[in-house]
């Protein structure tokens, strides 16, 4: 391996390590979070490593995988340090608000839960960070090394994929009631 790889990641280890502590606020966890995330990197292929490294993409990269390791329930962080019952759990009370949705009473909260899983993990990250109420483009940017511009259009697009799915729905749903209606009388 390149030495700049090993010289960077001593530089910025205490950096990383703070980061990920203020993320989990445990230094056994954000320890076990950092770790993950730069075996990640190792696991790439070579010249991707020493690119993102020697390249000065090393901070960015860490910074970003770290936001995305800790906020995603499919990470080897979640899996090894989330109980699988608080995430049930949690989709349980998600599933009794249905009808409280944060892009609006009108659509049926159904829909919504349903359209949000078939995003993708990043955009379904994203999108229940934009629907906290202290939710900023800038901070979260500047956080993750996300380009302000990149981040504002990658939620857009997922809002419109979600309001096109629960449209599409929601005119099935009439569809199928018309039908059975229909078939009443």
């Amino acid at each position: 391996m390149h030495p700049c790889v090993s010289v960077q990641i001593s530089k910025h280890y205490g950096e990383w390590l703070n980061k990920a502590t203020g993320l989990t606020h445990d230094k056994t966890k954000a320890s076990d979070l950092l770790h993950e995330v730069l075996a990640r990197l190792m696991d790439r292929p070579e010249q991707d490593v020493v690119d993102i490294v020697c390249g000065g993409k090393i901070e960015q990269y860490v910074n970003r995988a770290l936001w995305l390791s800790w906020h995603s329930n499919r990470s080897d962080y979640a899996v090894k340090y989330r109980k699988y019952y608080e995430l049930h759990i949690e989709k349980q009370i998600e599933d009794r608000k249905q009808d409280e949705t944060w892009i609006g009473a009108f659509i049926d909260g159904e829909y919504l839960y349903s359209a949000i899983g078939r995003l993708s993990e990043y955009d379904s990250i994203l999108l229940r960070l934009y629907s906290k109420p202290d939710f900023d483009y800038k901070e979260l940017s500047r956080e993750t090394g996300i380009p302000y511009n990149y981040l504002r259009q990658s939620i857009h697009r997922a809002l419109k994929r979600i309001r096109e799915y629960v449209k599409l729905q929601r005119a099935i749903a009439h569809t199928a009631r018309e039908a059975e209606h229909l078939q009443k009388m």
